[in-house]
């Protein structure tokens, strides 16, 4: 059973929590659509800038509220906003084309950030598309996410980590899109093929960490126990795995408290 829904606007920033969510090719609708540049055009990130914290989102009328926690400075962004020209942009190893932004969005940022920064869309136009090895009959492209489009962690695999911990452990250290009530740790690492409802759901990949797990999604404070907990006992071939990253089958609505039904499993990667 779903248990959470989560999406997160602006790539980096804060989560929204949802209770109803629209699938779509490149992931959840809303989910890493935006995404911060710098003058260089390539993607930030808390990884390096744990400050991008600051940033709570909220969901409005149009799209949604983007506050800065640090000066109270609030301003609505919509789901379609107006936008200038294409700008060369950076995410890993990926290069394309987005179009900046207007409204004064970038000014906005680079204001807060204290240096020069562009907010982009992603654009059906020029889109970021995955690694062929990934791709559904139906899903090509992804989000400005990490790689593919969906994240799903299970409530069985935080609780392993908060045994082994010895503490609670924010869930959006992890950045889900779908929590699911599970009783088994890593139980969705066996989840080859998932059916939510009308949406039928590909698990591509486990999903390798990095130290943005050490930060603390509402302070921005670093615990580096996170991932040296984690890679204690969740580390092959020198990565350490924490969820199941999913590509869109079939598309539909998804739901707070909806079955998940496992169609086709595989071998965990433990």
């Amino acid at each position: 059973m779903i248990s959470h829904l989560y999406i997160y606007p602006i790539k980096s920033l804060g989560a929204v929590s949802l209770q109803k969510a629209v699938l779509e090719k490149e992931g959840l609708r809303g989910d890493r659509r935006f995404m911060i540049v710098d003058a260089q055009g390539k993607f930030i990130t808390q990884r390096t800038r744990p400050e991008l914290t600051r940033f709570v989102l909220t969901e409005s009328e149009k799209g949604f509220i983007v506050q800065d926690s640090l000066t109270n400075k609030a301003k609505e962004l919509s789901w379609e906003p107006d936008l200038g020209s294409w700008i060369s942009v950076e995410i890993w190893e990926d290069s394309l084309q987005a179009p900046e932004v207007l409204e004064g969005w970038s000014e906005w940022f680079s204001t807060a950030l204290g240096e020069e920064v562009k907010l982009v869309r992603l654009s059906e136009e020029k889109p970021r598309s995955m690694k062929s090895k990934y791709q559904t009959e139906l899903a090509k492209n992804t989000s400005f996410a990490d790689s593919l489009p969906l994240l799903v962690v299970g409530l069985g695999s935080y609780a392993a980590l908060e045994d082994h911990l010895n503490d609670r452990v924010d869930r959006l250290r992890f950045r889900p899109n779908i929590i699911v009530a599970t009783q088994e740790p890593f139980l969705e690492d066996t989840w080859a093929e998932i059916q939510v409802g009308e949406t039928r759901l590909f698990g591509a990949k486990p999903c390798a960490r990095c130290p943005l797990v050490n930060v603390d999604p509402h302070s921005g404070e670093s615990d580096k126990r996170m991932l040296k907990t984690l890679a204690s006992f969740r580390t092959l071939n020198h990565k350490v795995y924490f969820g199941q990253q999913f590509v869109p089958i079939s598309l539909g609505s998804l739901q707070v408290g909806m079955n998940v039904q496992v169609i086709r499993s595989q071998d965990a990667i433990y």
